[in-house]
């Protein structure tokens, strides 16, 4: 029997081209930490060093964690256009 095949769909979220120094903003204005960040966001502080330095983007799961951790903060606005 044939395996069935699974087509994952990739949502496309908007991560806007200076997505790094958006999150310098928003670490500044919000006075909380890299590892602080990471943690409240459920990653590893790795991955946010590397959304900073490497270009690396985050998925839909990890934005949509740091957009609600910077709606909390009343800082949504230093991270979408």
């Amino acid at each position: 029997m044939p395996r069935q095949r699974v087509r994952h769909n990739r949502r496309a979220h908007p991560v806007p081209d200076d997505f790094p120094q958006r999150l310098e903003w928003f670490k500044h204005a919000s006075g909380l930490s890299w590892a602080e960040i990471a943690r409240r966001i459920g990653v590893a502080p790795i991955t946010v060093r590397r959304w900073r330095k490497a270009g690396v983007r985050p998925n839909y799961r990890q934005l949509r964690a740091l957009h609600e951790l910077a709606d909390s903060q009343g800082l949504l606005h230093l991270l979408v256009d």
